[in-house]
């Protein structure tokens, strides 16, 4: 069973894959890591538990320096931001952080998360973060799930996930992808259409 809080934040019914991230009160640790670019330097790190209310599984990373166009936000550990970064040009994986700039400007940025339910509820965690309006340098540009297995997602998981849609700008619903699983780097890969959508509407070529 999946539900959201009052505050936003997500509660789970029975256990998650080891090493998943978690909103505060959950049996999950949080182990973030934090951004890697040559372009830009991390100057001061918050992490999720200190970070602004409502929280999420994300922290904060204050950057200087040349930024990527758009930065790969994890809602959770294993949610495919690098992989999508792989596909995105001018993308670079954030971890689990809102990259925030210094001196003030704006980050654009993609979260991504798995379809599971800790996935779903960690993703609407961090939607719920950045609409109540604590992160002003933050242009949400929307949230990207990636299909946790092949087949049809069950009813509860495609509800949760069109409630989540309707507090983002954008959803891009992406199909499982066996290749990924097996370790094909992304762009060997022959993509569903819905990945090279993605890329179109980010703004970079479509990959052949």
């Amino acid at each position: 069973m999946v539900r959201a809080t009052e505050s936003g934040g997500p509660q789970r019914g029975g256990t998650g894959p080891e090493g998943l991230p978690s909103v505060p009160g959950s049996a999950y640790p949080v182990r973030q890591t934090r951004p890697q670019h040559e372009g830009y330097a991390a100057q001061a790190v918050i992490p999720a538990e200190q970070g602004p209310v409502p929280r999420s599984t994300l922290g904060l990373v204050t950057y200087n320096g040349r930024a990527p166009g758009i930065w790969l936000s994890s809602c959770h550990g294993g949610a495919g931001a690098s992989t999508l970064a792989a596909l995105i040009p001018n993308s670079v994986s954030a971890g689990r952080y809102w990259p925030t700039p210094a001196p003030p400007g704006q980050s654009q940025v993609l979260l991504v998360a798995r379809s599971h339910a800790a996935g779903l509820c960690a993703a609407q965690a961090a939607v719920a973060q950045w609409a109540a309006g604590t992160l002003p340098s933050v242009q949400l540009i929307g949230l990207a799930v990636v299909a946790d297995a092949p087949g049809k997602r069950p009813k509860p998981l495609a509800d949760l996930m069109r409630l989540i849609a309707g507090g983002v700008p954008r959803l891009w619903d992406l199909p499982w992808v066996e290749a990924f699983r097996l370790g094909d780097p992304p762009d060997k890969v022959r993509l569903p259409p819905a990945y090279a959508r993605l890329v179109r509407d980010v703004g970079g070529p479509v990959p052949s």
